[in-house]
């Protein structure tokens, strides 16, 4: 019931508050917990061994895990919350799985943890453990093809930046791949800073994708910003 009650709160008051204020902007902390992978879990299961071990010692502050585990948590159930107030189902779901993670790696690592240690026999500890096991393996899932997501998207920056040098009218522009956006869909979206003398025109810019998908051998978009060099 606790547990219930604390995310709903977070919720509502996070949605409420996105209602009320006019920003409708995506910061770096908000992105970075909407694209969760299977690195988090594993920090997630650290976490709660080590949450599990502070609180079974009393010459560990229990407040320094209670600490931790709380910036787990609640980052990203707020922006679950923003996303809702936005309508973003993207975000909410991204942010939610990562939530998901975390309490769920925390809460069975902890359990694990305290059984260890001989807080709780096994037999009485059996079902809960059952239980967070196998929702552990549920979301592990997504978070395996998230984590192949990554290397795919990590891989294909490092192809954009071998490209050292593409010559449009006559003229030598150098790319900065910065992020990109939609994992393995047909066309990912891929941000990119361009360094050039001239202003790029649609058609200059259109030559500078083709160039992108020979290299990464699929159709993407581009997200560019055009940078000029003045001399």
């Amino acid at each position: 019931k606790s547990l219930f009650f604390g995310i709903s709160l977070a919720l509502v008051l996070s949605a409420v508050f996105t209602l009320f204020i006019p920003l409708d902007l995506l910061t770096e902390e908000m992105r970075g917990r909407v694209n969760p992978n299977i690195l988090d879990l594993i920090i997630a299961v650290l976490s709660g061994i080590a949450g599990a071990y502070a609180n079974s010692k009393e010459e560990i502050a229990k407040s320094l895990a209670g600490v931790a585990i709380a910036v787990a948590l609640i980052p990203p159930l707020s922006v679950t919350g923003i996303g809702i107030g936005w309508g973003d189902l993207e975000i909410v779901y991204g942010s939610f799985l990562l939530f998901l993670t975390n309490l769920i790696g925390i809460t069975l690592a902890g359990a694990i943890t305290f059984i260890v240690l001989g807080y709780a026999p096994v037999k009485r500890a059996r079902k809960g453990v059952l239980l967070t096991s196998t929702l552990l393996v549920v979301i592990a899932i997504p978070l395996f093809i998230s984590f192949k997501t990554v290397l795919v998207n990590n891989s294909d920056l490092d192809k954009i930046a071998s490209i050292k040098d593409i010559v449009v009218k006559k003229e030598s522009i150098t790319l900065f791949p910065k992020n990109i956006r939609g994992g393995n869909l047909n066309a990912p979206i891929i941000e990119l800073d361009i360094v050039s003398k001239e202003m790029l025109s649609q058609k200059e810019l259109t030559l500078v994708q083709k160039r992108v998908e020979e290299i990464l051998g699929k159709k993407v978009s581009l997200e560019v910003t055009n940078k000029m060099i003045i001399q």
